[in-house]
């Protein structure tokens, strides 16, 4: 390579990233008003591209959020970001990206989900611990689903007030230790006990519908439950949409 060539490669690089740090300084409230014209979830906005906070609300959740944009992310031909989302007790942090494939990309998340907003989309009594989140990471293509899916939760539990067929139940929740994975463009979480025993199984489709299986081991800790099903039968499903109000 000459050295004719290398100034204009040094001269191309150079005006690349001079046009990649201009278009970061854009205000992106002004971005959201230009190209998401009927924004309803992301509220009172500031800073621009590169780092800055709004406020969100996405159903009956609500909460603030702040990014930092990952330039270099672009030369994967895609948008990324660090996310730090709080919701009440709720704080989860990680990185999140967009695709040119219309993929979701979201990696190493960490944090914890408080009862207020398991409140929010499941009208339950939940117990009072949080849920722990940590290593999780997962892509999201709208049309193929969930795929690349790791992670791990923790819950303590305790006891939890619910409805069933009219009448109020209680069931002591003990602590579950969740292992997240996908399969068919579904996103997995098993939910076992301490000693790795099943308890319940979660499935989550690409369009947020949520199906849930309760096994007799885990009813064995409603008081009122008298079923005579094996430990590992899954004895209870369910099926809903993740968000209550929508998503």
């Amino acid at each position: 390579m000459n050295v004719k060539s290398k100034q204009m490669m040094w001269w191309g690089g150079a005006i690349v990233a001079l046009l990649v740090f201009i278009v970061l300084q854009i205000p992106a409230s002004w971005l959201i008003s230009k190209f998401y014209k009927n924004n309803q979830i992301l509220k009172n906005v500031s800073g621009n591209i590169w780092q800055g906070q709004a406020d969100w609300q996405q159903g009956n959740l609500r909460g603030s959020v702040t990014w930092k944009t990952r330039p270099l992310d672009l030369l994967l031909l895609r948008i990324g970001a660090h996310l730090d989302i709080n919701s009440g007790k709720t704080q989860l942090n990680g990185i999140a990206g967009y695709s040119l494939g219309k993929k979701i990309i979201i990696k190493d998340i960490q944090g914890q989900i408080a009862p207020e907003s398991l409140r929010s989309v499941v009208s339950w009594q939940w117990p009072t611990n949080n849920i722990q989140v940590s290593n999780t990471s997962f892509s999201l293509h709208r049309e193929k689903g969930f795929s690349d899916a790791s992670g791990e939760i923790r819950w303590a539990g305790g006891p939890l007030i619910y409805e069933f067929s009219q009448r109020q139940e209680r069931m002591d929740i003990p602590q579950l230790d969740g292992n997240i994975s996908d399969d068919n463009g579904k996103l997995l979480i098993a939910l076992t006990d301490q000693r790795g025993q099943k308890m319940a199984n979660l499935s989550l489709e690409s369009n947020m519908m949520l199906d849930v299986q309760l096994t007799q081991r885990l009813l064995q800790n409603v008081a009122s439950y008298t079923g005579k099903a094996g430990l590992d039968t899954y004895v209870v499903s369910s099926r809903q949409p993740l968000m209550r109000g929508g998503f």
